[in-house]
């Protein structure tokens, strides 16, 4: 097995240039529906536009006046360049991904074997040796998991280790102390947390889930990630489905025959009714819908389970590329800051973007500052590399992933528990209603999840619709 990518393909919502998204309403469309499909994120989108290809009637609502969700690239201002606020590398076992970009002609390429370096010094080999055995373990323990799609399914002996933190786990195999830097800065990276909140099972089962042979990160979407929700938009508007931008849902209310979702529109009330629904919003956003009849104690309770994990993104673009030219002068002492890459190796153009990555609890801290304080934190940063970086700089963008009113997190991370208490019940639906997202996938946190739950929805209403 190996170790996934350090720079976890994550689903964030933030900053959207111009998009032309073709035809979509003006008006609160007057008809029921087949399936009315709430969030236009990759998972909604997916799911909207299947059921669409099957010739049902749908509508699809979304907040934003965009489509994407957390598929976000940022591009205003930057001279024909672009660089990713959300999704950014696709693995080769993202066969939906890849198989969506071919579809659609979307431009798509490996990437330069780099991924980027941590603007810290050099650790001592006991903290290598500590982390080799904490993996030792952990692939140990993914070799006992039977089915690792279904994680949640593994023999009682291993149902403890869910109970169990990553922070437990090493402390108690004698390896935190040494491996601590190693530890944290792959939750941060991965899970955009610490290892004390995320589960010692989530981590063995997501490797047992990879398997062997995977390569990390090795394709880009070479014209920006935007551009496969934008493809499915129009796919799914050229089929006849219906899009509502700007419409965020204020409540959702089931009967036996029908659901009702009332959502605010062009500032008047909307109500749309369809047969179905399925809801593809972040999870820290459904508790705060009004539900009628309420959500299951049970699913609220399993909703709390899940981890939202905290990211803050900050990305510079400057007149050159130097650090191409230049090794770093020095390694600053700087372990908030857990990561650092280039977000233009495969475009054209003297310029280049940096990106830094912060997770975790930095990244709360990180939130309370600021833009402007963030970017000044990680040019200081860089200048202990190299001396000369503000001199080359054109501009800047930093976003909180925590502070985005329709996201409220970056993507979950497992805490101890949601592996096997909450996930296989999120899972199922509730009357007429199913539900999607990357969180109820084990590819957590990458575009190919969103997408696996959303055709996941779709074939559960193709199902009940007939």
């Amino acid at each position: 097995m190996v170790v996934r990518s350090s720079w976890r393909l994550y689903l964030m919502s933030g900053y959207h240039g111009d998009v032309n998204l073709g035809e979509t309403m003006d008006d609160c469309p007057n008809q029921r529906y087949d399936c009315v499909v709430i969030g236009a994120g990759l998972a909604g989108l997916y799911a909207a536009y299947l059921l669409r290809e099957s010739f049902y009637s749908v509508c699809l609502v979304e907040a934003r006046g965009r489509v994407g969700g957390r598929v976000c690239t940022w591009r205003d201002g930057l001279d024909a360049q672009h660089a990713e606020l959300g999704p950014e590398f696709i693995d080769s076992n993202h066969t939906r991904v890849l198989g969506l970009a071919k579809q659609f002609d979307l431009r798509i390429s490996t990437r330069p074997d780099f991924w980027g370096v941590s603007p810290t010094p050099p650790n001592p080999r006991a903290a290598y040796k500590a982390w080799r055995r904490f993996w030792d373990a952990v692939y140990e323990h993914a070799r006992h998991i039977p089915e690792p799609a279904c994680p949640w399914q593994v023999p009682e002996t291993l149902q403890p280790l869910d109970r169990v933190s990553m922070y437990e786990w090493a402390l108690r195999q004698g390896v935190w102390q040494s491996g601590e830097w190693f530890l944290r800065r792959y939750t941060r990276n991965m899970e955009a947390t610490e290892p004390e909140n995320v589960s010692f099972l989530s981590v063995a089962a997501q490797e047992a889930f990879y398997g062997e042979g995977v390569d990390a990160g090795i394709y880009r979407l070479v014209d920006g990630a935007e551009t496969l929700p934008e493809a499915l938009a129009h796919a799914f508007t050229a089929q006849g489905g219906d899009l509502l931008l700007e419409a965020p849902v204020q409540a959702i209310e089931q009967t036996e025959d029908a659901v009702r979702i009332h959502a605010m529109h062009a500032g008047k009330p909307c109500t749309l009714e369809a047969r179905y629904a399925i809801v593809a919003l972040p999870f820290p956003v459904l508790t705060q819908l009004e539900w009628t009849p309420p959500l299951s104690p049970q699913r609220r309770d399993a909703l709390a389970l899940a981890g939202k994990g905290a990211v803050v993104r900050t990305l510079i673009q400057f007149r050159t590329r130097f650090w191409r030219k230049q090794s770093p002068r020095a390694y600053p002492n700087q372990p908030e800051i857990s990561a650092l890459w280039e977000e233009t190796d495969l475009q054209a153009g003297g310029m280049g973007i940096l990106s830094f990555w912060v997770g975790g609890e930095p990244a709360l801290r990180w939130g309370s500052l600021t833009p402007h304080e963030r970017i000044d934190l990680c040019l200081q940063t860089l200048e202990t590399m190299y001396p000369r970086c503000r001199e080359e700089v054109l501009t800047a963008y930093s976003y909180d992933w925590q502070a985005d009113p329709h996201a409220q997190h970056a993507y979950i991370y497992h805490a101890p528990g949601y592996l096997t208490r909450a996930l296989p019940l999120l899972r199922q639906p509730e009357g007429r209603i199913a539900f999607a997202g990357d969180y109820l996938s084990m590819f957590v946190g990458y575009m190919e999840g969103a997408l696996e739950s959303g055709e996941s929805a779709a074939r559960w209403a193709r199902a009940r619709l007939g």
